[in-house]
């Protein structure tokens, strides 16, 4: 027999016991307020936030914002420092277990990914960018110096062609005047006639976009044309001249010649080298030190090009300077003080009509303003002004921004060069070839308009470091510290595989285990601790919890004047 379905009980009742038990409830907790009200309990006020008459209310917003990442990371690294010690914990008691055998390979591959982080950090290193530099300055028979055509005296570097000439006339020295669609005409003719007068130079224009052999540059049919040029912009100027010279210094020689691009950051030494070869052989881009090491790449039979990581601008040289030409990706920290120095040495006016914007008092507000209008906000709707300085520094560096120095008035020999390099230097190419050269690459390029370009007051030459020794020691100790300290993770870990592999016995592995669980206890209440203390820069420990209120507190009720 089949059993009886069983119905649910009903939910349903009359209205007279549902309003009954309302009115319970309300009368409950009528009763629960008056409590309240008698012991003086209330309800925690709605924090209402920095009203907008206070003043500074972008610093405090700003500084609460600083403190919670500072937290944020500190809780981060603990976590990550946690991580470790539980997986050297895990590793030591599989070893005990499994044997020494799986723990030597699990060490090999440990070691490599250690040794190839080690070379990361040493390719990375600006005592590897000095090495660099100078071993293609010794293998190249010819040094072409690229300079900015946009700023030529500040890509200069005494250091760099004082090193060529100290050869004895074994090394030539040619400069090369790259990114000439960035400046006036005028502007341009000026400056080949001022630098010719020391150096042979030769105008150059690097193609942006390397154009493919398969696509016709011209097609002509009878009944109608169809042009697929290409753009003005992705054509390279300067190429013939620069070549015919290379070609001509060559000839009669058995091996090919090395030819050495050196200069600063962000002035297009790797994108010279595929304009010449006509394909994408080095990696190119925005970012500064993109080349890390030397890399040869042949043009043809008789010429090789050796690409070279850039100069390091010594730290002696001034703001403006090393927010220019730093190796190293633009740091916010000091975003305020290089970007002042860099509107300081332009016109204030040129600068508002570039940017579209208005009057502004200080950097700050240039910043500022230049953020709104890019849309560049933080959360809680605050300006990133971080973020507007690198945009500003990345356009300056980059070829967003037309801009242009004047060359000086008067010319006078540079202190680093003697009458008999400059005389020996202009010898050694043929001046008739260079000047045909440079007429035809002026002709053929396009260039803007002098009242849309920036006038900008040149700092002068850029003093470099060649050589280790003359690195600041600052530079040097942090990068043996950060050597050393791989050094000795990998001494640590070697220590614990030998003491690992000794142990063989039960029983000592029984009092170990014993001993592990009684420093899971201790290191989770070290944890715990150390978790709600912040190191401040004096040293002094704080603890988080206490103070995150009195941080993060503002009085409201202070009345501002």
């Amino acid at each position: 027999m089949r059993r009886p379905k069983l119905k649910k009980a009903s939910k349903r009742m009359t209205c007279h016991k549902r309003f009954k038990i309302q009115k319970k409830v309300r009368e409950h907790k009528r009763k629960l307020k008056k409590e309240a009200k008698k012991r003086g309990h209330r309800k925690p006020k709605k924090d209402l936030g920095i009203p907008n008459s206070a003043p500074f209310k972008e610093e405090v917003l700003r500084e609460a914002e600083q403190r919670k990442q500072r937290r944020e990371e500190l809780k981060q690294k603990q976590k990550l420092d946690r991580q470790k010690e539980l997986e050297k914990k895990r590793t030591q008691q599989k070893n005990k277990k499994d044997g020494g055998e799986v723990m030597r390979g699990e060490k090999k591959s440990k070691k490599k990914q250690k040794l190839k982080s080690n070379q990361q950090i040493a390719k990375n290193s600006k005592k590897h960018f000095c090495q660099e530099l100078r071993k293609v300055i010794e293998a190249s028979d010819i040094v072409l110096e690229v300079l900015d055509a946009r700023d030529p005296l500040g890509c200069r570097c005494p250091q760099v062609e004082k090193l060529v000439n100290q050869s004895n006339g074994k090394k030539k020295l040619m400069l090369i005047l790259n990114k000439i669609d960035l400046v006036p005409k005028e502007n341009l003719e000026k400056w080949l006639a001022y630098l010719n007068k020391e150096l042979p130079t030769v105008a150059f224009k690097s193609a942006t976009q390397l154009k493919d052999r398969t696509v016709q540059q011209k097609k002509h049919t009878k009944r109608h044309s169809v042009y697929t040029e290409l753009t003005r912009s992705n054509m390279c100027y300067g190429s013939e001249c620069l070549l015919k010279l290379l070609q001509e210094h060559s000839a009669g020689k058995e091996k090919a010649i090395q030819v050495g691009l050196v200069g600063f950051p962000n002035v297009g030494k790797s994108s010279i080298i595929n304009s010449l070869k006509e394909m994408r052989a080095c990696n190119v881009g925005p970012e500064r030190g993109l080349t890390k090491s030397m890399q040869i790449v042949h043009i043809d039979k008789t010429i090789k090009m050796l690409d070279s990581p850039c100069i390091i601008a010594a730290p002696s040289n001034s703001a403006l300077v090393l927010a220019l030409r730093s190796t190293t990706d633009f740091d916010g920290e000091n975003s305020v003080n290089s970007i002042d120095a860099i509107l300081k040495h332009c016109s204030k006016q040129q600068i508002m009509l570039h940017y579209n914007m208005p009057d502004y008092r200080n950097t700050l507000e240039f910043l500022t303003l230049l953020a709104r209008k890019r849309g560049m906000l933080k959360k809680g709707s605050l300006v990133d002004t971080e973020g507007a300085a690198a945009l500003f520094i990345s356009d300056w560096t980059g070829a967003r921004v037309s801009y242009h120095s004047r060359p000086p008035v008067t010319w006078n020999l540079p202190s680093h060069l003697s009458e008999q390099d400059a005389v020996a230097a202009l010898q050694q190419f043929n001046a008739q070839d260079l000047e045909e050269g440079n007429r035809s690459t002026i002709k053929d390029s396009r260039y803007p308009s002098p009242a849309s370009s920036i006038l900008f007051q040149s700092p002068g030459f850029t003093d470099g470091i060649t050589e280790d020794q003359d690195l600041p020691e600052e530079v040097l100790e942090q990068e043996n510290i950060e050597g050393s300290e791989d050094e000795d993770e990998e001494e640590d870990f070697s220590e614990g595989d030998e003491r690992n592999d000794g142990e063989s016995n039960l029983e000592d592995m029984e009092v170990e285990n014993g001993k592990i669980k009684s420093d899971k206890t201790t290191t989770e209440e070290l944890e715990t601790k150390n978790a709600n203390v912040e190191i401040l820069p004096t040293g002094k420990q704080v603890d988080i919890d206490k103070t995150a209120d009195l941080d993060d507190a503002y009085d409201f009720n202070t009345d501002y004047i």
